[in-house]
């Protein structure tokens, strides 16, 4: 016996379209295991304006509606039990629609007395139809679940088509430089293949001008377009022409659309020129085209980590170029400087050991080693790091000025000072380093100074100087 009561405008007062309404309902399903079959008893109470007095069919309509509904819910869940699959590809809905379609009612009794309506019906679903209307939804059940397994297997389907396409351009390519070789001028062959070869030496030299006037007169004779534009491209992207890099490598992917160099290079130009979006596209094709494409990891990290600031996604990079080439140390220095932005400076100091096999003579590596040692405390190996990176690149101001800091939280004050004026000659005035200075020249007992470093930086919008002035 389940009981539903509504109840619409409880506790306004009654006026002469207050309407009553009780249905007694039964809904009878005879299966061996059903729950459904027993008695729904419905009773409504509601407000209903144009009903007017001697209206049945009206009161038969808004009862009988509220108990199809009931009923159709409880049969539509039935079904859903029912189902082996538990029908989860079919919506609530076109539930509704088959359970509709198996309930019969029958009225036994209404009367209307006054304001007040009774119903009495019988809402009948016979078991053989609900059993044929499982079998129904179980089989519709199986056929969109091999409908998703046939369209998962054509997506892969597709992906091996791509891959395959690739292998066979690549193969006609190969072929018809071969077919050239043998059937075409011999001495127009030669000539140019001393032509790449010259223009190859002149990039590796990096004389770019002189490799592109040898690709502009292959291009304007059509021969080895492809290599023409890739090669071009990367001369022009050196050059800093990051525009028309980017023009020369579309030309090289019109020739070959599966070429992962070609995106990466085009991904790198359009970092050049900002579209970092359209860069990430590139790069991910690259990808798609060779997964173990480790620059493509490393320079998409970089643009994670240097325009983005997205430094997990870098470190997934970063990773990842470290597992496909575990003895690149400027991987590993890469890697460094995301854990370092994430202020993991245990990982990252750990990278920046690694790094330090094969990037000896790198000041950078030794500055950034200094300030993971700087924020853990270590101040000491902070400070001949900063030594190391100074005695390698002297005229970098931030050198000096986090030596200064190290120097100071040893309270060696006059050695920070010293790194301080260094780093305030060497760089733009930095508010934050004329406020350090300030502290230090008061440590010192030079407060004139200390006052004159705290009011320029206060100019430049940095007041703890000022402020402790204030206080003092």
């Amino acid at each position: 016996m389940l009981d539903q009561m509504g109840n619409e405008d409880s506790g306004s007062e009654f006026t002469e379209n207050y309407q009553r309404i009780l249905a007694n309902v039964a809904l009878y399903l005879v299966t061996g295991n059903s729950s459904l079959a027993g008695t729904f008893t419905f009773q409504k109470e509601q407000r209903a304006r144009g009903l007017g007095y001697g209206g049945i069919e009206t009161y038969r309509s808004a009862a009988l509606t509220s108990v199809d509904k009931l009923a159709l819910d409880e049969l539509a869940r039935f079904i859903r039990l029912e189902t082996p699959t538990g029908s989860g590809n079919l919506t609530e809905g076109e539930l509704l629609n088959i359970a509709r379609d198996l309930i019969t009612r029958e009225i036994i009794e209404e009367k209307l007395e006054g304001r007040t309506y009774y119903l009495k019906a019988r809402l009948v679903a016979d078991p053989e139809q609900i059993s044929q209307a499982i079998n129904i939804v179980q089989e519709i059940d199986n056929k969109i679940d091999e409908l998703n397994r046939a369209k998962t297997r054509a997506e892969e389907a597709l992906k091996e088509v791509e891959r395959l396409e690739q292998e066979v351009r690549i193969a006609k390519v190969k072929a018809e430089y071969v077919k050239r070789a043998e059937e075409g001028e011999p001495e127009e062959v030669v000539r140019t293949r001393e032509l790449l070869s010259e223009a190859r030496r002149r990039f590796s030299s990096g004389d770019y001008s002189g490799a592109i006037e040898i690709y502009d007169s292959l291009l304007r004779e059509k021969k080895e377009a492809l290599e023409c534009y890739l090669y071009r491209g990367s001369a022009r992207f050196h050059l800093g022409e990051f525009e028309k890099a980017v023009s020369d490598f579309s030309s090289a992917l019109e020739l070959d659309p599966f070429n992962p160099v070609a995106y990466h290079n085009r991904a790198s130009s359009k970092v050049k020129l900002g579209r970092i979006g359209e860069a990430l596209d590139d790069y991910e094709r690259a990808l798609e085209l060779d997964e173990r494409y480790a620059e493509a990891y490393r320079n998409r990290g970089i643009t994670y980590l240097k325009y983005l600031s997205e430094h997990e996604k870098a470190l997934a990079d970063f990773t990842r170029l470290i597992e496909l080439k575990p003895d690149d140390r400027s991987a590993y220095f890469l890697r460094g400087s995301a854990y370092g932005k994430m202020n993991k400076f245990v990982e990252a100091y750990e990278d920046y050991s690694k790094a330090a096999e094969g990037l000896e003579r790198d000041p950078w590596l030794y500055y950034n080693t200094g300030n993971c040692l700087l924020r853990m405390g270590r101040y000491q190996e902070a400070i001949s790091n900063y030594t190391k990176a100074i005695e390698l690149k002297a005229d970098v101001a931030s050198f000096y000025h986090n030596r200064g800091l190290a120097y100071a939280r040893e309270d060696r004050v006059h050695e920070a000072l010293e790194d301080y004026n260094r780093a305030l000659d060497l760089g733009e005035v930095d508010a934050k380093s004329l406020v350090i200075r300030g502290f230090l020249f008061w440590k010192l007992g030079q407060k004139g100074k200390a006052r004159e470093d705290w009011e320029r930086a206060a100019q430049l919008g940095e007041t703890r100087g000022v402020e402790f002035l204030a206080h003092t």
